[in-house]
């Protein structure tokens, strides 16, 4: 197993988004790429999520059913967790608070995604 594989197996990634297809996408990625996912559905689930275990990273959809994902962001935040918005609407509407967060759009190509989640936790993946 490379280095980079074996640090991957300790980090855990949050995913806040509410796309049932597109959650599983991300699960399937990450998890074939060595990483932990544990998938939140809603603001409040990712919040409850966040009091209940530590995470290494997070990816978060800006729009969600029960409102918009900056509640998340801003505790991320706070305890200084990594984190990148992936999501179909406009940076512009992404809070001053949180436009220097990686974001990538929707739709994205999985390399991308992997880089962007690579460089939040610190990895290179040319160390594979």
């Amino acid at each position: 197993m490379s280095t980079l594989a074996s640090s991957r197996t300790n980090k855990v990634i949050l995913v806040v988004e509410d796309e049932i297809e597109l959650s599983r996408l991300f699960i399937e990625v990450l998890s074939g790429a060595g990483y932990t996912v544990v998938p939140a559905y809603s603001v409040t689930d990712a919040l409850f999520a966040i009091a209940d275990q530590p995470f290494d990273a997070a990816i978060l959809d800006v729009e969600l059913r029960d409102g918009a994902v900056f509640p998340v962001a801003d505790r991320l935040a706070r305890l200084g967790t990594p984190y990148l918005f992936a999501s179909a609407v406009y940076l512009q509407a992404v809070p001053a608070a949180h436009k220097a967060v990686p974001f990538i759009a929707k739709p994205f190509e999985i390399d991308d995604l992997l880089a962007h989640v690579e460089r939040a936790l610190g990895c290179s993946r040319k160390a594979s």
